[in-house]
């Protein structure tokens, strides 16, 4: 029960580029050696974040740049260009209790109000955090 990993791929692409958008071409190749994915699971995140708005791609000659400031960009933006259904599927719940046995009858719709409010805090501490956050961070350990 973990946050997709495409979250942290597309965090670590969009520091990247936010980094280096200035300096060097930016390619999936590029962003396939940094992040240690394959450049075709790299192109499928530029693609939801493109279609997001949150950068843009130039065709054939190559180069992500970000179209949001960081300041205002935050994880919850990027997580929901990757799964735009949300933290629906967060917490999962098992699919196929017993119906004959008392617990196994009522465990779902008991455990989905308190599932709903897990992922509500999580919803909510995501849209606290931008991507500036994540460059200040990420400038303090490297001039450490």
């Amino acid at each position: 029960m973990r946050l997709n990993t495409k979250c942290s791929i597309a965090l670590h692409c969009l520091l990247f580029i936010a980094e280096y958008q200035e300096k060097v071409k930016i390619t999936s190749e590029l962003l396939a050696k940094s992040t240690g994915c394959n450049p075709a699971a790299i192109r499928s995140i530029l693609n939801a974040l493109q279609k997001a708005g949150i950068i843009s791609v130039i065709r054939g000659v190559g180069g992500a740049y970000l179209l949001k400031n960081p300041d205002a960009l935050t994880i919850w933006e990027v997580y929901r260009a990757l799964e735009p259904t949300g933290l629906q599927h967060f917490i999962g719940l098992h699919s196929n209790p017993s119906q004959q046995c008392p617990v196994g009858k009522q465990i779902q719709p008991v455990l989905q109000k308190p599932y709903d409010r897990i992922g509500a805090a999580v919803q909510r501490e995501m849209e606290r955090i931008t991507l500036r956050e994540l460059l200040d961070d990420y400038h303090a350990k490297t001039d450490q």
